[in-house]
């Protein structure tokens, strides 16, 4: 009996490499992992977005302040109360940020100067809402010291 040991291997046993199978696999998980981030993404370019309109709103806000701490009266001294009343009720432009949204400055209602806060501080209180949105997206509130009443 002639027992040869073949020495041949099947083409099946050799491959080796990536097959089309494992490469479409890959593929398809790359895919699902691009998606899962997608959301991600999309919402933190959102919240970016949102949090660059409040802090425009909070420094326009910021500059409205100043502006009434540096109100005086013609005569250079502290400003009196009509000058506070008379820098309030001037009516703010609403401003267009470069990305094109428009925030309105706006002042509260001020509150009358009695003889009894004279001479004191007076709480005057500024907000900027966003057009489309019922609540202000900033506020801030200061004390400007008041030294007559006026008339």
């Amino acid at each position: 009996m002639n027992t040869q040991v073949s020495g041949r291997r099947s083409i099946s046993d050799d491959v080796s490499g990536f097959g089309i199978i494992e490469i479409v696999v890959s593929m398809f998980l790359l895919a699902l992992l691009i998606i899962s981030f997608a959301p991600v993404l999309v919402n933190t370019i959102k919240f970016t977005a949102r949090n660059t309109t409040i802090a425009t709103a909070a420094q326009m806000a910021n500059k409205q302040i100043e502006a009434a701490r540096a109100v005086r009266s013609a005569t250079s001294t502290p400003p009196s109360c009509n000058d506070i009343k008379q820098f309030l009720l001037v009516t703010l432009p609403p401003v267009v940020d470069p990305r094109g949204i428009t925030l309105q400055p706006q002042w509260d209602p001020f509150a009358t100067c009695t003889a009894s806060t004279i001479p004191g501080y007076v709480r005057v209180r500024v907000s900027v809402s966003q057009a489309g949105y019922a609540t202000s997206t900033a506020s801030a509130a200061t004390f400007i010291f008041v030294a007559a009443g006026g008339n």
